[in-house]
């Protein structure tokens, strides 16, 4: 399979489960609260590296 194929089956699959974890929310909503908790884990990736 090409890397192409591979990349665009992998997002299918995120899409999928972004879609059903978002339930009945509203996109937009869903979209500010994954953006936020993103946010987070980026902070706390940080802060370990450098806290090392």
């Amino acid at each position: 399979m090409s890397e192409k194929n591979t990349q665009q089956k992998l997002g299918d699959t995120l899409w999928a489960i972004a879609n059903g974890l978002r339930g009945a929310m509203n996109a937009d909503h869903f979209r500010d609260y994954m953006l936020a908790f993103l946010f987070l884990r980026y902070l706390s990736d940080n802060y370990e590296k450098a806290a090392k």
